[in-house]
């Protein structure tokens, strides 16, 4: 009986290892057509010295904040049938 169980564990494992390896051509990835109206904030460099951490983090609250506000008024939008 553990043989059996064995050689179907080998069997499903063989299977998966096969479709990995040989799976033929990997998934297309679609572009999406167009681009939203939504501008997206720019996001903020990641500092290269020490004494630059506090700007970022600043940069990056606001950054955090500006796009929370941005999806609070999608969000507002879409709740409201616009």
């Amino acid at each position: 009986m553990r043989l059996v169980v064995l050689l179907l564990a080998l069997l499903v494992v063989g299977l998966l290892v096969a479709r990995q390896l040989g799976g033929g051509a990997p998934a297309q990835v679609q572009k999406p057509e167009a681009i939203s109206d939504v501008a997206v904030p720019a996001v903020p460099a990641v500092p290269t010295r020490p004494q630059d951490v506090p700007g970022f983090e600043r940069q990056v609250e606001g950054y955090v904040n500006d796009l929370a506000a941005e999806r609070a008024k999608q969000l507002e939008q879409a709740e409201s049938g616009k």
